[in-house]
C-alpha cells in the first residue's frame, strides 16, 4: 500500500511582496476581462501602485506585465482612440477555440481502409490528400497507386511549355481545366507569377468573351491549334493586380480607417497592390471588394483605431456569421 513518503509535496513558503503584487495583478485582470487601465490599477491596487511618482508607478506596472507575459500569459493592450495611454484597458487574450477535427490513429486507419474499399476517383484522391496530408503512413498500399488511365486518352504532361509556345506564337489552345470535363478553347496571352511560387497564364477565354485568370498546375493542354487570336486585348493594369481589394464584387468605394502607429508598416503591406492615399493619420482605401479588408482585422483587431460605422458594422456581422458558422461544425 502507498504511503504518504511515495507522494512528496511541494514545499509551501511564504510568498514574497513581488509574488504577492504578480498574484493580485493576475486575479484583478482575470476579473475584468474588458480590461483595465493603469489609472484604475493605480485605484484599486494603491498598496502597489499608487505612489507620488506616477512614471515610477508605470514603469513598475509594465515590468509586471511583462513578468506575467514571460510566464504565459498572453496580456494585451485594446485601443480605443485615445490620446493617453494612461487610458488603455490591458486585458488577458482568451486562446482562440481550435474546432478542426481530432482523429485517433485508429480512426483515421478505418477510414482509409473504407476510401478505398470503394471504388477510386478523382474526388476520393482529392478527399484522402487532405485527410492524410500528415499521416501517408496510413493509407493502404494499393492507394499509393495512380489512377487507372486504361482506355482514356493519355495527356501529354508538358502543358507549360506549350502554353508558353502559344503565348510566344499567339496560337490559341484547347485545354480542360481542373476537374472539368468539357473543353476550353483560350487564346494566352501571359504568364504571371504572384507571390513566389503561385503561376497564372491570362488568357481570352472563347466561350466566355472575357479575359480570365487560369491556376498553370491546373492546366492540361489538349490541343495545339494553329489558328491565331481572335481577340486583340490590351492587358491593363487592373488585368495583372491579383489584390483581393481589386476583386469586382461591388462598385468601387472609398473608405477611411485610422490604424495604430504599430501596426502602420503591417497595414502598408497588406495593402501592396490596392488603392489607397494616406492623408495625415487616415488612410483612404479605394476597393471593389470591401470584405477583403475582413482578414486583416480579424488578425490584427488592435490595429483599427478608427473606422466608418457603417464599414464597422458589416465587420460584425462578418464576425458573427463566423462564429454561428463554427458553432455549427
Amino acid at each position: 500500500m502507498a504511503s504518504f513518503e511515495d507522494f512528496p509535496m511541494i514545499e509551501v513558503k511564504k510568498m514574497n511582496e513581488t509574488e504577492v503584487r504578480l498574484f493580485s495583478l493576475l486575479f484583478n485582470l482575470l476579473r475584468e476581462p474588458k480590461g483595465i487601465s493603469f489609472q484604475k490599477f493605480r485605484n484599486i491596487m494603491p498598496r502597489f501602485y499608487k505612489n507620488e511618482d506616477i512614471e515610477s508607478d508605470r514603469k513598475k506596472l509594465y515590468r509586471d506585465l511583462n513578468q506575467l507575459k514571460s510566464l504565459g500569459f498572453n496580456i494585451k493592450v485594446a485601443q480605443y482612440g485615445y490620446q493617453s495611454e494612461d487610458f488603455f484597458p490591458y486585458y488577458i487574450q482568451k486562446e482562440s477555440i481550435d474546432r478542426s477535427l481530432k482523429f485517433s490513429k485508429e480512426e483515421l486507419e478505418h477510414l482509409s481502409k473504407t476510401l478505398f474499399a470503394t471504388e477510386f476517383t478523382k474526388d476520393l484522391m482529392s478527399l484522402s490528400q487532405k485527410l492524410f496530408s500528415f499521416h501517408l503512413d496510413l493509407i493502404p498500399n494499393l492507394s499509393k497507386l495512380p489512377v487507372s488511365t486504361e482506355g482514356e486518352d493519355m495527356v501529354d504532361t508538358g502543358n507549360t511549355e506549350k502554353i508558353l509556345q502559344a503565348i510566344k506564337d499567339k496560337r490559341a489552345i484547347t485545354i480542360l481545366y481542373g476537374y472539368e470535363e468539357k473543353e476550353r478553347t483560350i487564346e494566352p496571352y501571359r504568364l504571371i507569377r504572384k507571390n513566389t511560387t503561385d503561376f497564372y497564364v491570362l488568357a481570352y477565354d472563347r466561350s466566355k468573351k472575357s479575359l480570365r485568370r487560369f491556376i498553370l498546375p491546373k492546366i492540361t493542354v489538349k490541343k495545339e491549334t494553329k489558328e491565331e487570336f481572335f481577340s486583340n486585348v490590351k492587358i491593363s493594369d487592373d488585368d495583372l493586380n491579383f489584390h483581393p481589394l481589386s476583386i469586382k464584387s461591388h462598385p468601387e468605394k472609398e473608405i477611411s480607417f485610422q490604424i495604430h502607429p504599430e501596426y502602420e508598416d503591417r497595414w502598408k503591406t497588406f495593402l501592396e497592390g490596392a488603392k489607397y492615399e494616406t492623408i495625415q493619420n487616415q488612410y483612404k482605401v479605394l476597393t471593389t471588394n470591401q470584405n477583403a479588408l475582413f482578414q486583416f482585422f480579424v488578425i490584427l483587431p488592435e490595429a483599427l483605431v478608427e473606422c466608418l460605422p457603417e464599414w464597422k458594422e458589416s465587420f460584425v456581422r462578418h464576425l458573427k456569421d463566423w462564429e454561428h458558422l463554427y458553432q455549427l461544425v
